[in-house]
């Protein structure tokens, strides 16, 4: 987690910080990623700075306070959602094509968060029971 902050959330408030935990956060919670925070953050493709380890150094990094604060938080579930449960976030300098795609819940600093909208993310609870209990849902 300190790791995804620091090169996700450099160089932001402390609510950007927060922000960002918040997404991993809610991504282990739900049942359309894994379910443990350092998968989250190291799945194929989801975090830049993971995928190239030419871009990170962890020996090298120094977390800042607030880094460190918000981590600890993170870890005793104590970290308030400021995203309106997120599960996916950009930076103000570009648009991905899945944005289109989602609902918009916040801009928080540098970077704007979405979730599904609701009726996919039900869609998709009720996919995953089906698969996960073997059995039609209705």
């Amino acid at each position: 987690m300190a790791d995804n902050l620091h090169y996700e959330a450099r160089g932001e408030s402390l609510a950007g910080i927060r922000a960002v935990a918040s997404v991993v956060l809610n991504r282990v919670a739900s049942k359309r990623w894994p379910d443990t925070i350092c998968r989250v953050v190291y799945q194929s493709k989801q975090f830049s700075w993971a995928n190239d380890y030419r871009a990170r150094n962890p020996h090298l990094v120094a977390y800042t306070e607030k880094v460190q604060r918000v981590v600890a938080r993170a870890i005793a579930g104590r970290l308030k959602d400021n995203t309106r449960k997120s599960t996916h976030y950009h930076t103000l300098a570009v648009y991905p094509k899945w944005a289109g795609r989602l609902e918009m819940t916040e801009v928080i600093g540098f970077h704007v968060f979405y979730k599904y909208h609701k009726e996919k993310e039900m869609s998709a609870e009720k996919k995953s029971d089906e698969l996960t209990h073997g059995y039609n849902a209705e």
